[in-house]
Order: C-alpha cells, then sequence, then structure tokens
C-alpha cells in the first residue's frame, strides 16, 4: 500500500478523526474549567474527571484505529507509571482512609453549611478518580502538544480563557462586586477575584497564563505576516498581556505576584535585546497595566497589604494548646479559634506542615487516603487553629506535603516528577536551536514553575482548573522538550 493510500484507509481518516476529536475536547475543557467558578464548586471536577477520561478514551481508540503513532518519552511515563501502581491499594480497596476525628467532622459540616461556596469538595472516591483522570490524559495531551498546531491551539485557549477571567476580575473590583459574576450568595469569608472564591487561587491562575501571552505576543513580532495582520496579532498579544497583568495586581495576594517577578527573566532567555522599540512597547505596557490597576480603586487595599510584610509580627502566647473538650466554647462567631500557640509569620503555616510530616510518617507508602487531608490532620495535630480555620480544614498549605499524606511517598514521587520534571526538562533543552515554539515552551515551563513554587507555601494545585492547567502546561513542556525536529514551524 502506498504512503497516499495509507493517508486515506478509513481506519487511518477515522484515528485522525478521533485524534481532533479528543483535542477539541481538552480545548473546550481549558475553557470550561476555570470560568465554572475554578471548577471549586460541586461537580466542577467531577466534570474535568469524566471529560479527560473520555477525551483520552478518544485518544486510545484512534491509535487503535491507525491514527499516527505516538512515541511518548520513557521518563514522564515511568513517573505516570509510579502513580498508578501506587494508588492500586485505593483502586481495589485494600487501603482505608484515616477516619475523620469526630470534633472535626462536626465542626466542617457547620463550616461548609455556612460556606459552602469556599468548600472544595473532595471525597475519597472523587478525589481517586480526579487524579488518575489528570495522569491518564497526560499522555494524549503530550502526544498532541507534539503537533505544532495542537500545541498553537493549548496556549491560545489557555490565554484567551484567563484573559477573559482577568477582565471580569477588573470589572468585579471596578463595580466592587460582592460576589462573583455580582450573584448575591452572602459575603464570602476571605477575597474573591475573578472566578475563584480565593486571591492567592486567582494569583496561581494568572501566573499559568500571563507568560504564555507575552510568549504569544513575541511569536506574533517575529512571524513573517503581512503588516496589517502582524500589527492585529501584536495588537491582540499586547492587549491580553495588559488585561492579565493589571488583573494580577489587582487582586491582594502579594506571593503569586512575587512569583511573578521572579519568573519574568526567564521569558527573556536567550532572546535578543530587541531594540530600542521594544523597550519602549515594553514601558508602554507596564504604564496600561497600572492605570488598569489605579482604575480598579482597590490600591490603598493593596498597599496596606504590602505594607504588613515589613511589620512586626504581632506577638502570640506560646503555650499548650487548650484541651478539645474547651474548643466548643472558644470558636468565634467567624467559626475558627484564632492562633493560640505558634507565633511568628509562618506560625501557622509551619504547623500545619508538622502536623502534614507526622501524618507522612505514620503511613508513608499509602498515605491517608485521596482527599482525606482532613481526616489525617484531625488525627495528628491538637492545634485548634489548624483543626478549626476552614482554609486549614481542606489544606495542608503545602501541597507537595499533602499529596504525601493522601497518596503516600511512592505516588508522590510519581506526581511531582512528572511535574518537576517537564520544567528541568525545558531547561536542559535550551541547547537546541531557536525555533518560533521554543517561546512557547519556555513560557509553559515559567507558568509552570511559578505556580509548583507558590504550592509549597499554598494550595493552588487543589483548585481542578488550576490542576488542570498546570497539567497542560506540564504536557507542553514535555512535548516540547522531546519533540524529535523541534525546528518545525508553527501554522500560519
Amino acid at each position: 500500500m502506498t504512503a497516499a493510500a495509507e493517508f486515506n484507509h478509513p481506519a487511518s481518516l477515522t484515528g485522525r478523526g478521533l485524534r481532533v476529536a479528543a483535542g477539541l475536547v481538552f480545548t473546550g475543557l481549558l475553557v470550561f474549567a476555570p470560568l465554572n467558578f475554578g471548577s471549586t464548586r460541586a461537580g466542577g471536577a467531577e466534570v474535568i474527571t469524566v471529560a479527560c477520561a473520555g477525551a483520552s478514551l478518544l485518544w486510545l481508540v484512534a491509535l487503535l484505529c491507525g491514527g499516527p503513532t505516538a512515541a511518548m518519552p520513557a521518563l514522564p511515563v515511568g513517573c505516570l507509571a509510579l502513580l498508578g501502581l501506587a494508588a492500586l491499594p485505593w483502586i481495589t480497596g485494600l487501603a482505608s482512609p484515616t477516619p475523620v476525628a469526630p470534633f472535626t467532622q462536626t465542626h466542617f459540616a457547620r463550616v461548609a453549611a455556612r460556606w459552602p461556596f469556599s468548600i472544595v469538595g473532595s471525597t475519597p472516591a472523587g478525589s481517586l478518580a480526579f487524579t488518575l483522570a489528570l495522569a491518564v490524559a497526560a499522555l494524549p495531551l503530550l502526544d498532541l502538544a507534539r503537533s505544532p498546531r495542537w500545541l498553537l491551539t493549548f496556549c491560545l485557549a489557555l490565554t484567551g480563557t484567563a484573559v477573559l477571567v482577568a477582565l471580569l476580575a477588573l470589572l468585579q473590583n471596578y463595580s466592587h462586586a460582592t460576589g462573583i459574576y455580582w450573584r448575591q450568595e452572602g459575603r464570602l469569608p476571605g477575597n474573591f477575584s475573578g472566578t475563584f472564591y480565593h486571591h492567592t487561587a486567582a494569583g496561581a491562575y494568572f501566573n499559568t497564563a500571563w507568560p504564555l501571552a507575552v510568549a504569544l505576543t513575541w511569536l506574533a513580532w517575529d512571524r513573517p505576516a503581512p503588516a496589517r495582520a502582524r500589527r492585529t496579532l501584536i495588537g491582540a498579544g499586547l492587549l491580553a498581556t495588559i488585561i492579565l497583568l493589571a488583573a494580577h495586581g489587582s487582586h491582594v495576594s502579594r506571593l503569586p505576584q512575587l512569583l511573578a517577578l521572579v519568573v519574568s527573566p526567564f521569558l527573556l532567555w536567550g532572546r535578543p535585546a530587541g531594540g530600542p522599540r521594544r523597550w519602549l512597547v515594553l514601558a508602554g505596557l507596564l504604564a496600561a497595566v497600572a492605570v488598569l490597576i489605579a482604575l480598579t480603586g482597590r490600591t490603598a487595599e493593596i498597599g496596606a497589604r504590602w505594607q504588613l510584610m515589613f511589620a512586626a509580627a504581632p506577638a502570640a502566647p506560646v503555650g499548650v494548646p487548650p484541651p478539645e473538650s474547651a474548643w466548643p466554647a472558644l470558636i468565634r462567631d467567624d467559626l475558627f479559634i484564632p492562633h493560640t500557640s505558634r507565633p511568628g509569620w509562618l506560625g501557622d503555616r509551619a504547623e500545619g506542615w508538622r502536623t502534614a510530616l507526622r501524618s507522612i510518617a505514620r503511613r508513608p507508602l499509602t498515605g491517608h487516603g485521596p482527599g482525606n487531608w482532613i481526616g489525617a490532620a484531625s488525627q495528628n495535630t491538637t492545634d485548634p487553629f489548624v483543626r478549626t480555620f476552614f482554609q486549614f480544614l481542606q489544606f495542608a498549605h503545602q501541597d507537595l506535603l499533602q499529596f504525601a499524606v493522601e497518596w503516600g511517598l511512592p505516588a508522590t514521587l510519581g506526581w511531582w516528577g512528572f511535574l518537576t520534571g517537564a520544567i528541568l526538562v525545558v531547561l536542559h533543552s535550551c541547547r537546541w536551536p531557536d525555533p518560533p515554539q521554543r517561546g512557547l515552551v519556555l513560557a509553559a515551563a515559567c507558568a509552570l514553575g511559578a505556580v509548583l513554587l507558590q504550592a509549597q507555601v499554598d494550595f493552588p494545585l487543589h483548585m481542578p482548573a488550576i490542576a488542570l492547567n498546570v497539567l497542560v502546561l506540564a504536557a507542553l513542556c514535555w512535548a516540547g522538550a522531546t519533540t524529535v525536529s523541534p525546528a518545525q514551524p508553527l501554522p500560519a
């Protein structure tokens, strides 16, 4: 059979069609998941789970029907296989989750009833299915992203959706909205931004997108295209970058903003200076960002938050926490017991991390159960703040440790090996020639690095929409850095 006949064979055409369908499902999911309240509300994670599983099945059937052969790099496949093997005790039911202490169970139900839209519900079964669906989806995403067309499609979908979320955040700030999408659902216990109930999650989400917006702008700048089309593409890229950075600067979470500054120099890695014209454009971009931030009317609040970084930490009493029997009388109207025994800036987080380390030491191999941080923490700390504050009830404020608590060390090695390995392989591959897609892959590595750094003191990976973006960014890194012919041009 000739090459042309093989290409037009019905089985091959079916395989290619199914492959396109899988890519479209992933693309649609990149749009839907963030706009659906970051997929933190009931049913959000389940939609991602089903869609990732369905798209992965379409991709697998495409391979069986004679679609393009997938040549996967061994290291990411090995990392994901290790995660799958480590999940077997939970899949087969041989392992059982640690029970939640009675006080914590009762208190969490009370918190969830008060603030239902600030709770990222995750049962052990749901969390198990969600994580495994992401791990399985990594393979088709990696395979698809090795095509320049799909690489560009995923980057545009991720960035374009983030621009919509950023516009929403700016408009909500400008109008002093009291709820996401201006919904009247009662006051949230923290600062929301865009479609995310908590400002730190919004900051992490914007960090997944703005480096791609910058890279897409550079790509338009460097492309040989008619002058009018080129100016339009550059203008769209600059506008997207301005909106994303303005929204990123107008929320009140400082760490993701600092991390944006940390990763920004790496976007310039290996690029020419571009002459005075590019620097003039950069100055104009920053000025436009500053104007948009000022128009939101939150500059005083933002300034006050930054001043707290330089203020002395308030003194906190150091002593033995009160017994659990005394906690009900100590709970405030906002349903937590304030800091009682851990002084210093890292006091709360440090106790959360100690709780995580104690939990890991008790069940290092299997963990305490996917999505069961609450059970592990309730059995491994006597700190009333960690046991009552709505965020510590859900998160260790250190995603690496929390994953190890819930899944065990072998699974953590597999999953985090896949994520961090994606950045390392991009840094190692920076020796290859400078094709157009190199900027996109490097931007994906910068975005991924910013979120993983934040995950060391926060909980961005437990926001389903951010976890999906992180998965796509990691797949883009692995795909771009391991492509045999990186000089293949992007589509016109």
